[in-house]
């Protein structure tokens, strides 16, 4: 069978060069694009990235854990985590942790505090809770992550008491 089949040097002649060469260049390309990949993974695969939350209600129960973890550290001498350190606890990558963050510094729940620099280098900042959870109610954060507010939804609202639950409530400790 492999004497019988022509070359490509018999099938396309002097041209028999570019056929290789593209097929040269794709298997490079791919090769690239598949150490990009191992690339761009590599960090939350040395991280111990344990999970990647997903889901309609993914950043609310991120932002409860979040809450969760904060509110033990507030015990603790430290009293607040650095985002590295907080992704590290609740097994997710940073970047999906960053837009949590940003929503619950938004509700001024909980806030960044930048250290000075010691011997010139500059930390990122901590974030430490900055309300109670037996006081705040679960209302904002619902609205802002999960459900809007509306019209068509008011019964809904209405009949859950949604209004009434506090972050107490929904809020566990962690299990470390």
């Amino acid at each position: 069978y492999l004497a019988q089949v022509p070359t490509y040097s018999l099938i396309y002649g002097t041209f028999a060069t570019l056929p290789i060469l593209l097929l040269w260049v794709y298997v490079v390309w791919v090769l690239v694009l598949l150490g990009a990949v191992v690339t761009a993974y590599l960090p939350s695969l040395l991280a111990g990235v344990a999970r990647t939350p997903d889901g309609p209600g993914a950043p609310l129960a991120l932002a409860l854990e979040t809450l969760g973890q904060l509110q033990q550290l507030r015990q603790s001498e430290a009293k607040g985590l650095r985002l590295p350190q907080l992704a590290a606890r609740l097994q997710v990558d940073a970047l999906q942790l960053e837009p949590v963050l940003e929503a619950l510094c938004a509700l001024d729940w909980v806030g960044p505090v930048t250290e000075l620099p010691q011997g010139g280098n500059e930390q990122p900042p901590r974030f430490v809770l900055l309300v109670e959870l037996a006081s705040t109610p679960l209302a904002p954060l619902l609205q802002r992550l999960l459900l809007a507010r509306t019209p068509s939804l008011e019964p809904l609202w209405q009949r859950a008491a949604l209004d009434y639950l506090l972050l107490a409530d929904v809020v566990t400790s962690p299990k470390n």
